[in-house]
This record gives C-alpha cells, structure tokens and sequence, in this order.
C-alpha cells in the first residue's frame, strides 16, 4: 500500500513533505558509507567498488535541494525584488551559522597549526567560492577548513542564480532546455578547464574540474526537470496508474548502481564509448527513482527512520568526518575478528552502525542548538517580527 499522495496543486504547499526529507536521508546514508571506506583499508574489491559510489549521495542532495527550493520559491506572489531577498536571508541563515562554527571546529578536532593556515582558503570558504580553484579545495595539498566543504561552495553557487532560474525556467520544457544548455556548459567548462593550473598534475586538474561548480549545474538542472515532472498532471497521471511503485523503483535504482559499480567511475565524458560522467548517469538514476518516491511516496521507503535522518543531514554531513575518524580508532584497538576479507565487510558494518548512530545523536542536537534557532530567525525577519536581544526566539 502507498501513503496517500500529494496532489500537483498542494505539492507546494506542504510544509512537511517526508519524501523529501527520504530524499535527503538515503543521500546522507549513501555519503557515509562512501567515507568509511577509507578506514577500512582491507575492504574486499567488491564491496568497496560498490561502496565508493556512495559519494553520489552529493548529487542526491543537490536535486532534493533543487525541489525543496523551487517548492519554497512557488508558496510565495510577492515581487521578485523581495522574493530573492528572503530567499537569500533563509539560504544563508540555513548554512553559514553551523559551517562557519564547523570551521573552527575541524581546526581543534584536527590539530592544526598556525602553519597550516591560510587566508585566503578562510575568505574562499566563509564566501563559498572554494570550489573555483584547486588550491581552495583543495586538490592539492593544503588546509581544509570543512571536509567535504567543496559541495556547500557548489550548493551556495546555485543559490546565487537560483531566483533567475526560477523565474525563467517555469515550465517542463523549459526545464528540459535548461538540461541541455547546462549538459553544453559542462561540456565546455571541462575543455576550458583542461588549459587551467598547467602547474599541477593529471589527476590533480581532474579532481578539480570534478568539484568545479559548472561541472554540477546539469544536476541541479535535473532537479528542476524532477520538481516539473512532478507538478506534470500527465506525467503524474501516468505514473499513479502505473503498477512501478517505490518498492520496486527503489530495487530497479540499486540494481543501477551495481551496473554502474561494474562499470567503473569516469570524471567527464568518454568519448570513445560514448558513457556519460558518472555523476550525471547516477543522477539521472536518482532522479528517475526520486520521480517515484515524490509521487508514490511508500511506507517503507520513505519510512521514520530515514526521514528523520534526512532531517538532520546537513548537520550529519558537517559532523560525520570527525565522528568515523573518533569511531575507526576506537573499533580498531578493540576489534577481535579478522578485518581482511568477508570479515572486512562485517568490520566496515560495525563501524558505520556505531559512527552513523552516534553521528545521528549529535546531529539532532546541533540542529535543535544551532540550525534550528537560525532557521527560525530567518522566517522572524523575513516575516517582520521582532528579533530577541540575545536569544533566538523559537517558533511553537
């Protein structure tokens, strides 16, 4: 049996859509399987092959927030002026408060130096322009103020046009359009940046252009197709007909991603078979499943648990890298099995059930203590209300 569905008209309207929320919990899940293969240095081909595209779950991320955003931008008629200005105010109070704080923190969690401090990295970062230059990542060798602190630079790119396209792209086709011109810009932004940094290596210059904000654009393009596809009647129509649910649309996406696992990871386009980016093939399967998740939300998929999660994902996203590290050094003096071999996955399942637990505690406080109070400022301000002196007034 399927949850009750969301009409076209009221998908916007929904304050609480849980499907969105699973989008966002099987992204975060998927994320941190991909970082606990690093401490698991004997993990079985195999598994780890299969393992290593989790780090996708980004690109889950990235079309759930292109839904959750046009879904927000679509609740409000007031002009486009003042519409962009709260846009921005909720975008910035929603990120920077706890990524900033994160800052701060992965220097005394990792113990650097003042050595290994660099301005401009800080400025790259606290301006969410990082993932325009190798060197801000970084790719090359350097501080890293937030692990994983390339995607928030990415995400906050697209929030800087995000009113424009908006605004322009209203309608499926246009969103298909805007597919192919993103599909073109990435095109050309690889081959523009091949003649980049001619200072540093192949794998290097690879890596960047992977992380470079126009390298992504095509997914965020595909979550505008995602969101118009499901305010489509005719599309909608056709799927509640249909007998695919989430169950087996969920099946279909795993069976997916083995394929893809066994066919290997490519960074751009391999012209000489005519494969796609691996980011752009396993997106265009998120975004195929997600399609039927949003419209068919099902109990078991979309279930509490990994909406819960999906809830709390940013702070997970923020806090997990020091968590697995904490976690990996603990299991490792204690482990009595063999971690080689079938033992590595039983090893690898540990450690994520405990590092993913505990990471899931501390999340719901940092979101009760942090984004939550700045999230609800934002709608204080936006809103015209009067702002506490010293404390953060939390919305009932």
């Amino acid at each position: 049996m399927h949850q009750p569905t969301q009409s076209a008209t009221t998908f916007d309207r929904s304050d609480k859509l849980g499907a969105v929320d699973a989008l966002r919990g099987y992204a975060i899940l998927l994320v941190l399987i991909s970082h606990t293969t690093p401490h698991v240095p004997d993990m079985i081909w195999p598994v780890k092959r299969l393992a290593l595209l989790g780090a996708y779950g980004v690109q889950l991320f990235f079309l759930a927030s292109a839904v959750t955003l046009l879904m927000s931008w679509a609740r409000s008629d007031k002009p486009f002026a003042l519409r962009s200005k709260e846009f921005f105010i909720h975008r910035f109070l929603r990120i920077a408060p706890l990524y900033f704080l994160a800052i701060g923190f992965y220097w005394l969690a990792y113990g650097q130096s003042a050595g290994d401090f660099s301005a401009h990295v800080l400025a790259a970062s606290l301006l969410f322009y990082n993932a325009w230059s190798p060197y801000l990542i970084p790719t090359v060798p350097g501080w890293m103020p937030v692990p994983g602190g390339w995607s928030i630079g990415v995400e906050f790119c697209f929030y800087f046009i995000f009113p424009l396209l908006a605004t322009g792209v209203t309608t499926l086709r246009r969103a298909a359009v805007f597919l192919l011109i993103a599909l073109a810009i990435m095109l050309a932004s690889v081959e523009f940046g091949q003649t980049l940094y001619p200072e540093i290596g192949f794998e290097e210059r690879a890596n960047y252009l992977y992380f470079w904000p126009l390298n992504h654009l095509p997914v965020f393009a595909l979550g505008f197709l995602l969101y118009h596809s499901v305010k489509s009647e005719v599309i909608r129509g056709a799927l509640l007909a249909s007998r695919i649910g989430p169950n087996l649309a969920s099946l279909l996406l795993l069976a997916a991603i083995v394929g893809i696992s066994l066919i290997g990871m490519r960074k751009t386009f391999d012209w000489a078979t005519g494969l796609p980016p691996t980011h752009i093939l396993i997106s265009v399967c998120f975004a195929l499943w997600a399609l039927i998740v949003l419209v068919k939300p099902g109990k078991l998929v979309v279930n509490p648990v990994i909406v819960a999660l999906g809830r709390v994902s940013f702070s997970v996203y923020i806090l997990h890298f020091a968590l697995l590290k904490v976690t990996a050094m603990a299991l490792e003096s204690f482990w009595p099995f063999s971690a080689t071999g079938i033992g590595s996955v039983a090893y690898m399942a540990v450690l994520l059930a405990v590092a993913g637990g505990l990471t899931f505690a501390l999340a719901k406080l940092t979101y009760r203590a942090i984004e939550k109070p700045f999230i609800d400022l934002g709608k204080r301000i936006t809103r015209g209300a009067p702002v506490a002196t010293g404390v953060i007034a939390r919305q009932a």
